[in-house]
């Protein structure tokens, strides 16, 4: 929870997350400078320069604007024994007893802090009962017996201030064991951390081995498995954490696992055309530098993977650009400065569109053009709670108050499009952290309508028409609710790469509210531009009411049927290049049953415009209902409606069970076909193939075909064609593909007689030569 975070009152989180809200996009993928050694150790000298100078204002500025943190009680600034820790590191690298004296001076200001925070703030705590630790909060609270441990050897330290660090070591792992939070999330292993240390600084203290044992116990669940969270703010708080605790046992082994391979690959395939992480889940947008340089640095060196070095000297650049001096910063700097391999050579990330990195963890896809600032991207994030981590996230659910989470960190947030990049522009972005605890006035902001995507809810809006009149419900009143989640299932049904185009498939399935829905998305290469259709189908009778939504901070023009959109910041962050989106619903009817329009909605802490398209009507089992939005990015001073008018929407005689669209420009004309219903192929007899293509054929203008999804372009004589899951395609009269015939023996019945039929084909693109008719 990133309020968690904030609570480290002048710690160094502030600086290393929020720090960087000043800085424009920059070239990702342009030729990156390389960190040395040398590198991050002068920027940690310059850093412990800094802090040295200005250490005793920001500890006095703290002491002024003491404040009640409600979520902890009693919580001192982790900033002296952060910077400590910081000092100790570089003892550890110079043996200057200097840098000694400074750590101790650091660590027993504490034992102030405990004399002047008021009682009141924490009195009615009970697990302080007992006595105060020097730091409360588990984010940082690793500092200070880490800190001990990189000077404890030192002579200059005298007997009575090593008695009172002592102390302060063993009051911060009693402190944690009045709650060991567990699971494989980020304040589980950060409270290991704290556990390992107090072990390692203090090693014959009558509790150190339970200290140990309890860290063992707290990195269990993490170590070699799948986090549990989907959020983009604790991702790296987790990982760094982790590779910390690895790194302080001497364990090798731990990197001989898919699992830390796996995720290093996830998270370097997902990096934005900023330089970032893109912000999902419970995240702020830019999402942060700091953690990913370590991260990437450790995992360069053990898996000589060029590709992680590009992702660290990625991060470096970024970090470069910020005026971050935080000692939290140094800290990142010193594992990156340990963990370095110089002798790769970074060598940059894949350029294309694909899926980060699977169906069953990650389940993200991106899709992309390039990586450098002004490259195009788009991420579809379909991941549900899954199955992985029940025990822990049950834990979470029955320990603390997370209605609104997808356990944990996660949003409703299913088949959403977190973010849109092109030209340097971020066009589509995420809905942004809760603004209070436990979450935000009516499910602030982790709720279904606070992201880009289809909102479905039972019942329907009430409206009447008098005369030339219409009075309605507002949408916004319609669909908010208390934001709890709903469990749902997920999964991808297709994904490819084609010449022309990059498409994916993936459905959300909703039993107990009674639909499944299909969100395809089309990107169409050559001109830059996304198609995406959302495919309903009913599995419950009742009266529905479908909204797809998407949110934009600034609507510049509009009509009926199209809002031409542009987001000049998020936050502090200038997020306007030299693009705007163009919003454009072909399919809309201004009716009593479809309509769309906009409403104000707070976002990402920011008065944003939300811009819908919605339906409603009694709808029984097996039926569809279709959405088709056109997402095309273009220069401001493009003439928008020469665009709509590229476009046409295609209503098959199988309309809604399948739908298409007709883009013309002067070069070609290009046809999209997909088939929402992918049952309607099967005959009921029970015999193999179950599918045939009479049964699923459908006619797209001049192309028909059984296949699940198509694309073709034409011009005056060739026709280029991609196609999935077929049997048949033909154009007019021209079969441009038909499977053979086969005998299936495999037959239900004891002694089946072979039937002749056609297998579908997974695939398959070409171009032919028109022939005239």
């Amino acid at each position: 929870m990133l309020v968690e975070i904030s609570t480290y009152q002048i710690g160094w989180a502030e600086a290393a997350i929020f720090g960087f809200l000043s800085l424009m996009l920059m070239t990702a993928g342009a030729l990156l400078s390389t960190p040395r050694k040398a590198d991050y150790l002068a920027q940690i000298e310059k850093i412990i320069r800094h802090n040295l100078e200005q250490s005793q204002q920001i500890i006095d500025n703290w002491k002024g604007n003491i404040t009640r943190c409600h979520l902890f009680g009693y919580s001192t600034t982790s900033y002296p024994a952060v910077f400590a820790e910081l000092l100790g590191f570089m003892y550890r690298q110079t043996g200057d007893e200097t840098y000694v004296r400074a750590a101790v001076n650091l660590l027993l200001q504490y034992e102030e802090f405990k004399q002047i925070f008021p009682k009141e703030f924490y009195a009615d705590r009970i697990e302080y009962a007992k006595g105060l630790p020097p730091i409360s909060d588990f984010f940082s609270m690793s500092a200070y017996p880490h800190a001990y441990l990189y000077i404890k050897d030192s002579t200059e330290i005298e007997a009575a201030d090593r008695a009172t660090i002592e102390k302060g070591v063993k009051d911060c792992a009693t402190f944690l064991l009045n709650y060991p939070e567990w699971g494989p999330m980020n304040r589980a292993i950060l409270r290991a951390e704290t556990f390992l240390y107090s072990y390692q600084s203090m090693p014959h203290h009558q509790n150190a081995l339970k200290w140990k044992k309890i860290a063992e116990v707290l990195s269990r669940d993490s170590y070699q498995q799948w986090e549990e969270e989907d959020a983009a703010s604790y991702h790296p708080v987790w990982l760094l954490s982790l590779m910390r605790y690895v790194h302080s046992i001497h364990d090798e082994n731990f990197y001989r696992s898919a699992v830390p391979r796996f995720y290093f690959d996830y998270f370097s395939n997902l990096i934005t055309p900023a330089g970032l992480i893109p912000d999902f889940g419970d995240a702020h947008w830019p999402t942060e530098t700091t953690r990913w340089l370590a991260i990437f640095e450790k995992a360069a060196a053990v898996y000589k993977e060029p590709r992680y070095k590009w992702a660290a000297a990625n991060f470096w650049n970024k970090e470069r650009q910020s005026e971050n001096l935080s000692a939290g910063l140094g800290l990142v700097l010193a594992d990156a400065y340990q963990w370095s391999d110089e002798t790769i050579e970074p060598e940059p990330i894949e350029s294309k569109s694909r899926l980060v990195m699977e169906d069953v963890i990650g389940k993200k896809i991106v899709f992309r053009n390039g990586i450098d600032s002004d490259s195009t991207y788009l991420l579809v994030n379909y991941r549900n709670e899954g199955d992985g981590a029940f025990t822990p996230r049950e834990f979470l659910r029955t320990t603390i108050t997370a209605e609104e989470e997808k356990t944990h960190h996660g949003h409703s947030d299913e088949n959403s499009i977190p973010c849109l990049f092109s030209g340097g522009s971020l066009l589509l972005h995420d809905a942004g952290y809760r603004d209070q605890l436990p979450s935000g006035e009516y499910g602030r902001y982790r709720a279904d309508y606070f992201h880009n995507r289809l909102v479905v809810r039972k019942n329907k809006r009430w409206f009447q028409i008098q005369g030339e009149t219409k009075q309605e419900q507002s949408i916004l009143e319609f669909i908010r609710n208390s934001g709890a989640y709903r469990p749902v299932d997920t999964k991808l049904i297709d994904f490819f790469n084609f010449k022309q185009v990059d498409m994916s498939r993936s459905r959300l399935t909703d039993l107990e509210l009674g639909y499944e829905w299909d969100r395809i998305v089309v990107y169409h290469k050559r001109d830059d531009f996304f198609m995406v259709i959302d495919g309903v189908k009913i599995l419950h009778k009742d009266f529905f009411t479908f909204t797809n939504l998407w949110h934009t901070e600034k609507i510049l023009y509009s009509n009926r049927k199209w809002y031409d959109t542009r987001i000049e910041k998020v936050g502090n962050y200038p997020a306007s290049g030299n693009k705007n989106l163009l919003i454009y619903f072909p399919l809309t009817a201004t009716t009593s049953e479809r309509s769309n329009g906009t409403f104000e909605l707070v976002r990402h802490n920011q008065p944003e415009r939300s811009i819908f398209e919605t339906v409603s009507s009694n709808y029984l089992p097996g039926h569809f209902e279709v959405f088709v939005t056109i997402l095309f990015p273009h220069k401001p001073n493009a003439d928008v409606s020469s665009i709509i008018k590229r476009f046409k929407l295609l209503k098959p005689e199988k309309y809604p069970q399948a739908v298409g669209l007709k883009y013309t420009t002067n070069s070609s004309t290009d046809y999209v076909g997909v088939k929402l219903d992918l049952e309607m192929d099967y005959h009921q007899e029970n015999y193999r193939p179950r599918y045939a293509f009479d049964y699923g054929k459908v006619k797209y203008a001049d192309f028909t075909t059984d296949g699940s999804f198509l694309f073709a372009s034409c011009n005056a004589h060739t026709l280029y064609w991609a196609c999935t899951n077929m049997v048949k395609l033909m154009y007019n009269k021209q079969v441009l593909h038909e499977s053979r015939l086969n005998s299936f023996g495999l037959q239900p019945g004891k002694k089946p007689k072979p039937i002749n039929g056609q297998a579908k084909w997974r695939y398959w693109e070409d171009e032919s030569e028109i022939i005239s008719t």
